[in-house]
């Protein structure tokens, strides 16, 4: 029975926005902008052009840590002591709390580069001090997310045990990317805090260190079915692996005697092949079984995990259906930016452009509003960003501007929808959270949508992200400004 205690809360620190988020809040008073009304975008891009989707998440615990966020008196007497902020900065922050409206798209959505997925509006100062929560929040977790997605689908759905979050590098673990993981596609996680705190399935996995503490492989692996819970699993010593499997059939014969048989149908257990020819000590796992007349539990594949290798078991039909991945080594990689788009200026909204190298790489300037548009069997086609106040596209017939080659495109589709909604408003959710497993759901039925050609994982169509005529021709006009 699951414990009605709750878990404790995520730890934000306000220090965590970094130190130059306070200089520019002590920048922008001076400057007399820091209560002008600003709006902020974050857009992600693929970290490769053989990832043509992404699947966004991190949302929820970013919602979470901007509503409880607040500066400790401790916070600031350290910020006052390395002249970050002044009297009046320290003031202005200790006094209050996150007031600004955010509209995102929703969590567990496919996004694609270039467009934006979540917008931030307020007063310049508090909107631009949460810049670096929000891509850390977002960047980790889409990256975690989308990587578990491309597994799931180059296994075709195989079993993914998220397998790292519970021992990452930092106090706690790291159950955000545990989540993320689940989001994307993982089936479980060995972290007890994210299990608990998220309501994830949970999987124990025999640690190695296990077999030295009890001296004995035929005592250790006994010992560990006895007491691990069902669904658990126990490891193959790759340096060892005839001992390891006469072991782990000698306690499955002993479970099915004392279960009648049922062990098999109950998901006792599962087995681990950490390293080596693991395809090859498949193959011996299963005729160990045979010969033993037991049915072989699941063989779980850990290590290096990538697409190309699950492909290549997929192609030479082995037997291992599960595969245990860690989550923290994917989150290296920056796709996310934090731009502001428009500030207010004389009682109007004035646009802002990032420049950029070339087109795409600059930012895309104003207030703006992103809708999808699905062909008559609701498979999204096509994805274009319009200036704030202005009506949709056409979905049959009407044209837009590629955002990455500057052409014009025709629409050829049946409804539309707009894609961000509303999440909190002067700095209080609008809604109650969703829980992972609706997230889950959600990416699962956009991967299934999703046409082949742009799912691909390798050399995938580019899936085409447009801008309203209206909106390309202002930024044409702003990076003409910016050239001058």
């Amino acid at each position: 029975m699951l414990s009605s205690i709750p878990p404790p809360p995520l730890v934000t620190s306000a220090l965590g926005l970094g130190l130059d988020a306070y200089v520019t809040v002590r920048a922008s008073i001076a400057a007399g902008v820091a209560d002008s009304r600003a709006a902020f975008e974050l857009t992600l891009t693929a970290p490769s052009p053989d990832w043509g989707f992404l699947v966004l998440a991190g949302l929820e615990p970013l919602i979470d840590g901007l509503e409880r966020l607040r500066a400790r008196v401790d916070d600031l007497d350290w910020l006052e002591s390395v002249g970050a902020i002044d009297l009046a900065t320290r003031r202005r922050v200790a006094e209050s709390r996150f007031a600004c409206n955010v509209d995102a798209v929703p969590e567990g959505s496919l996004v694609f580069s270039g467009e934006p997925v979540l917008t931030v509006e307020g007063p310049y100062w508090q909107a631009q001090l949460v810049g670096g929560l929000i891509e850390s929040a977002i960047n980790d977790a889409t990256l975690v997310a989308t990587r578990f997605a491309r597994l799931s689908l180059a296994s075709e759905g195989a079993d993914l045990v998220e397998g790292g979050a519970a021992t990452a590098h930092r106090l706690g673990g790291a159950p955000l990317l545990a989540r993320a993981a689940f989001v994307g596609g993982a089936q479980s996680t060995t972290s007890a805090l994210a299990a608990r705190r998220y309501g994830l399935p949970v999987t124990a996995m025999q640690p190695p260190r296990f077999d030295l503490g009890a001296a004995d492989q035929a005592l250790a692996i006994g010992a560990w079915l006895a007491s691990a819970p069902n669904g658990s699993v126990v490891r193959i010593d790759p340096a060892r692996p005839e001992a390891s499997m006469s072991h782990v059939v000698a306690a499955a014969h002993e479970l099915a005697r004392r279960t009648g048989g049922g062990w098999e149908e109950e998901g006792r257990f599962s087995i681990e092949l950490p390293s080596g020819d693991r395809t090859g000590l498949a193959r011996h796992v299963a005729g160990a079984f045979a010969s033993a007349g037991l049915a072989a539990p699941p063989l779980l594949m850990s290590g290096d995990i990538d697409e190309k290798l699950l492909l290549e078991l997929r192609a030479e039909g082995s037997p291992v259906r599960a595969f245990s991945v860690r989550a923290e080594g994917t989150t290296s990689v920056r796709l996310s930016r934090y731009a502001l788009v428009a500030i207010e200026h004389e009682a109007a909204w004035s646009p802002r452009l990032h420049l950029g190298e070339d087109l795409a790489s600059s930012s895309d300037p104003g207030r703006k509003l992103l809708a999808r548009y699905f062909d008559s069997d609701d498979r999204p086609v096509a994805d274009v960003t319009h200036a704030s106040g202005e009506r949709l596209l056409r979905a049959q017939g009407g044209r837009f501007v590629n955002r990455f080659t500057g052409l014009e495109k025709r629409l050829d589709a049946a409804t539309s929808v707009p894609l961000q909604t509303s999440v909190m408003r002067a700095g209080r959710r609008v809604s109650p959270p969703e829980p992972p497993q609706v997230l889950r759901a959600r990416a699962l039925r956009a991967l299934g949508a999703l046409d082949g050609a742009f799912r691909r994982l390798s050399s995938p169509a580019r899936y085409p992200v447009g801008l309203s005529p209206d909106l390309a021709s202002l930024k044409r006009d702003l990076l003409s400004k910016a050239a001058e």
